[in-house]
């Protein structure tokens, strides 16, 4: 027999997860399209009150904005849970970002380890963050020896997977 409620629940899973892998790939290629598409109009996001608490799809203007004065940047979830009940949902996804940047003529490399834990709605067949708060778990800045390689990344819709994944240049 077919568990219907069981199968939803994995489309449900998988489209929440597919939401928080956009939110990662729109501020390392600083898609602010694709960041707003991940919230619902009404969120609300809590990065702490010395970086960031209000709208959530403030938060992603925020942030590109600050990415665009980096060398690079590259931000992994891992760890995702994901407990659905009927159209209201909670997640944990445990998120490792890494930071290029130069400051006094020294190349240094930011790391951010955190939680993003968000409650989510689904609305009219879409799932949306309504509240995300960020526990940070701890945080670095060293300086760097650049490799010498040549990025080949760009951090906008030129980049190469653009291309090869078309439907990601398309908001969630």
């Amino acid at each position: 027999m077919i568990d219907e409620a069981a199968i939803q629940a994995l489309i449900d899973k998988q489209a929440i997860t597919e939401a928080i892998y956009a939110y990662c790939r729109s501020v390392d290629r600083i898609d602010v399209p694709l960041g707003r598409s991940i919230w619902h109009d009404d969120a609300i996001a809590d990065y702490g009150a010395d970086y960031f608490q209000g709208p959530g799809k403030d938060v992603i203007d925020l942030i590109c904005r600050q990415h665009e004065g980096l060398i690079s940047h590259s931000h992994q979830v891992t760890n995702i849970l994901i407990d659905v009940d009927g159209d209201h949902a909670g997640s944990e996804s445990y998120m490792t970002g890494t930071m290029r940047l130069r400051r006094e003529g020294k190349e240094l490399q930011m790391g951010v380890w955190a939680r993003y834990l968000d409650s989510w709605e689904k609305r009219e067949g879409r799932w949306g963050i309504i509240r995300r708060e960020v526990a940070f778990d701890h945080e670095e800045i060293r300086e760097v020896t650049p490799m010498g390689r040549a990025l080949t990344s760009t951090r906008d819709r030129r980049d190469p997977s653009y291309a090869m994944i078309g439907r990601l240049s398309e908001a969630v």
